[in-house]
């Protein structure tokens, strides 16, 4: 059952794991479960405290995919990359048994809770065509560049600038550098280009306003070929035809906008039931071939329910108690109890919440 809100939902998300606070979880929710506080009654953790106020907010982070991994579902907004279909008409054509339907043929994809198709590729025989969002192709130069390099992206008020150097390496061809400029929109760890260039950190590009990332707006992969980049926008829809490219090498170019891919609903080329995971062909399927769809998507929950706040909450505070070995935290029927049994409480309690919310798979002969 879909549901919109519950008013037990927790609410309080501002995700900034460096600040002790993520998706499920607060610091300050936890200071609160183990009755520990710093002056004036605020939260207990800070830079100096042990743990300090970030490791906490590295204890929430691996908590929280844990949580995702138990019970394969996340809350979480999560890009799925290139999940790959085959198309088989004479299976999806047909199922669900029905009276009447409006599609030829239907794709079940591996997660529920898609909040947005980024890219829906079907195969044509020759190439797949994009029928979802609003993307550009970037192609950048066959040799390095000397001088100025830049690679500007916009998306409403806020400005990316990708630099050469500093964002991306175009040292060591153009394949490598599509990777690179590729790693630096999506901000991963750049694994298959870091042997070559030496890099060591997880890229990261900040918007000319300081308060966004380019990862919230874009997503990058590269194309068959290996040699262009394709940027997608994360906006709703087609709403990125709004967002703008533009290079300098040596000299700027003009500023490109998105172009519009996005053919959806009920009366277009496909619609979606995104809470079930379903993509319908309305008019023409894909070609009758293996790996004939792959589809690029972010799931996630809309809400973080009250039970998956607590789960999380009990299992960060077992893992902080293992940080401390003198004081008495928590404090049962007015009697202390030692700090393995409060763990060891928190961790079960937990637990059984986590094995409740498991997703469960049924296979019908």
């Amino acid at each position: 059952m879909p549901r919109l809100s519950n008013p037990s939902d927790f609410t309080t998300i501002n995700p900034n794991y460096a600040n002790g606070n993520g998706y499920y979880t607060t610091h300050s929710a936890v200071s609160n479960l183990l009755h520990i506080s710093g002056s004036n009654d605020a939260s207990y953790f800070t830079s100096s405290t042990t743990p300090s106020i970030g490791m906490v907010g590295d204890i929430i982070k691996r908590v929280e995919g844990k949580i995702d991994d138990e019970i394969k579902l996340t809350f979480r907004p999560e890009i799925i990359e290139k999940e790959v279909h085959d198309f088989q008409p004479w299976v999806h054509a047909t199922y669900p048994i029905g009276q009447w339907k409006d599609y030829v043929g239907f794709t079940q994809l591996d997660s529920q809770k898609v909040s947005k198709i980024v890219r829906l590729e079907v195969w044509q025989g020759d190439t797949y065509k994009d029928l979802a969002g609003a993307g550009i192709t970037y192609t950048p130069s066959a040799t390095a560049i000397g001088g100025a390099y830049t690679i500007t992206l916009v998306a409403g008020p806020h400005t990316f600038v990708l630099d050469k150097g500093t964002d991306f390496i175009d040292s060591f061809g153009q394949k490598t550098t599509v990777k690179e400029i590729c790693y630096a929109i999506n901000e991963k760890f750049p694994h298959e280009t870091a042997q070559f260039t030496g890099e060591t950190t997880s890229k990261s590009v900040a918007a000319n306003s300081g308060t966004r990332t380019i990862s919230d707006f874009f997503y990058a992969t590269p194309t068959e070929d290996g040699k262009s980049v394709y940027i997608a926008s994360l906006l709703p829809s087609d709403a990125g035809t709004l967002s703008t490219l533009a290079s300098t090498h040596g000299s700027p170019t003009s500023a490109t906008n998105f172009s519009d891919n996005d053919d959806r609903g009920r009366l277009s080329d496909y619609w979606t039931i995104g809470t079930d995971g379903q993509l319908f062909f309305r008019n023409a399927w894909p070609y009758q071939q293996k790996h004939s769809i792959r589809v690029t998507y972010v799931r996630g929950g809309s809400r973080v329910p009250s039970i998956i706040h607590e789960a999380a909450t009990k299992m960060v505070a077992a893992e902080v108690l293992l940080h401390d070995d003198n004081s008495v935290l928590i404090t049962e029927t007015g009697a202390n109890i030692d700090l393995k049994t409060k763990h060891d409480t928190l961790l079960e309690e937990a637990n059984k919440i986590i094995e409740g919310k498991k997703q469960l798979l049924f296979l019908i002969d």
